[in-house]
């Protein structure tokens, strides 16, 4: 292991070439310092596993849409990693997906599985007794749920569902995942392959069996020891995709891959590059990666580039252990929007034969719903059609404007106003034609309904921020619905 610090150390003039983090070459002695003290050939480093800190949400929203508000995605994941941010937690959320099961509510979600349900509690309040008038006025008319806040609140990344696993009763549920975390990238991690058949409730996402990539990463824990109490993981999935059969189309799809990556490469603006201890799920080894995060903002294009060693002349295929192809979206950090992974296939001789693909598995992102004030709802349409994905001549317009006013007045009769009910462009003119001048005319259509991009299929619901007082006292006001409140 002495040779292999000496090594990283010798590295550092290697990488002089190309930007780097102020402290770049501290971070770096410090892992092969850590290399350097673990004794084994496979052996894992100690888990470095951050601490969850407890706080308000109005306060974990502020702290995030300020890292949006940053120009440069450099600045962004720097701040995001020492800032910790992703390891705030809010106090003030309850899953709406029980209560409003428990309650018998006839509002609806659209899946069982993603978890993205957690309210704050007038929110959950207005839902609720908004839905209950609404249904005594049309009984037969069905809304749906769509994305609401993630548990504990924070960003809503593409691709990423988050988990927080408890301990409860005896049963040791938290410490048992720990035990199966290992380092990748240098950060904590859990990864399995699995069947598609493991998704049941996700059977539209594939034609056929698919092997799976799970990729679970601690991002932190409340307690120590033996008393870890909940861990919270962003889970993101990747299924692994076949390649074109035929030569020229194969030849494109490689083609179309490799100049993005060069430019990006190339020319792109450095995120982030380190050298960390990595556990690779494919080979089963123990190594330094090498990685170098780039982003093209004009083609709206970042790249991942995960090597044995560093890369000083461009994209150097001998050296790559994967590509990570993403858009980029502004005011999104650290999300990676389609990411696609590439992983070289080698001969003997450790040319490049061939190429695996892994495909992650789509979660919307969002620039808002962080601290449960935000909700996606259905519109209501005709027969309860595609509630998930109406089309625009079956949305009921009548229906779906009844609905907003309810809501508007729901929230004002508690105290607690809608701030903003976005829809889509196209719905928005279709409502428009449909409804009479008099509603056209309303505060509600004039001031509230707004359109918004990507809300044709639903419009989202954002409540004003509700003060402590209202929460609490929506809270006093539910005590007979059961809650789950998130653990301390």
């Amino acid at each position: 292991m002495g040779s292999l610090a000496s090594m990283l150390l010798l590295l550092l003039t290697v990488l002089a070439p190309v930007e780097q983090p102020a402290d770049f070459s501290r971070e770096t002695v410090q892992i092969a310092q850590a290399l350097t003290a673990t004794s084994g050939e496979h052996a894992d480093p100690d888990l470095d596993l951050p601490k969850l800190v407890w706080t308000d949400a109005e306060q974990a929203e502020s702290a995030w849409m300020r890292l949006k508000s940053m120009t440069s995605p450099a600045s962004q994941a720097m701040a995001i990693r020492r800032g910790g941010v992703e390891q705030l937690v809010c106090r003030d959320l309850i899953d709406f997906r029980e209560v409003a099961t428990r309650a018998g509510s006839t509002l609806a979600f659209r899946d069982q599985f993603r978890g993205r349900s957690w309210v704050r509690p007038a929110l959950a309040r207005v839902l609720l007794r908004a839905a209950e008038k609404f249904t005594e006025e049309y009984p037969d008319v069905q809304l749906t749920l769509g994305d609401i806040a993630q548990p504990g609140c924070g960003q809503l990344s593409y691709g990423t569902l988050v988990r927080q696993v408890v301990d409860r009763h005896g049963d040791p549920a938290a410490q048992r995942l720990l035990a199966r975390a290992r380092r990748v990238l240098g950060e904590p991690m859990i990864i399995e392959q699995v069947d598609s058949t493991e998704f049941p409730l996700e059977s539209d996402r594939f034609s056929k069996p698919t092997p799976v990539l799970v990729e679970q990463r601690v991002v932190g824990v409340s307690g120590a020891g033996s008393e870890t109490g909940l861990v919270r993981l962003a889970v993101r999935r990747f299924a692994r995709e076949a390649l074109p059969t035929k030569p020229r189309q194969l030849a494109r799809v490689l083609a179309t891959m490799l100049r993005d990556a060069r430019r990006v490469l190339a020319d792109g603006e450095v995120v982030r590059q380190s050298a960390s201890h990595s556990w690779d799920p494919v080979s089963g080894e123990d190594r330094v990666a090498f990685l170098q995060h780039r982003v093209d903002k004009q083609k709206g294009l970042q790249v991942l580039a995960i090597t044995t060693r560093p890369m000083t002349a461009g994209l150097e295929l001998a050296k790559v252990i994967e590509l990570r192809v993403a858009r980029w979206k502004p005011g999104k950090p650290e999300s990676f929007a389609g990411e696609t992974r590439w992983r070289p296939l080698r001969d003997a001789a450790a040319e490049v034969v061939g190429w695996d693909r892994w495909r992650m598995l789509g979660e919307a992102g969002h620039v808002t719903h962080l601290a449960g004030r935000d909700v996606d709802i259905s519109y209501a349409s005709r027969g309860n059609q595609g509630l998930s994905h109406v089309r625009l001549k079956k949305i009921d317009a009548k229906l779906s404007f009844r609905w907003f006013q309810i809501l508007t007045e729901t929230a004002a009769s508690y105290g607690t106003p809608v701030e903003r009910i976005w829809v889509g462009p196209h719905v928005r003119a279709w409502l428009k034609r449909k409804l009479p001048s008099g509603e056209r005319g309303s505060d509600l259509w004039q001031q509230l309904v707004q359109t918004l991009p990507g809300h044709d299929a639903h419009h989202h619901l954002r409540l004003a921020s509700p003060s402590a007082e209202d929460d609490a006292q929506a809270l006093a006001e539910l005590r007979s619905e059961p809650l789950a409140t998130a653990r301390r």
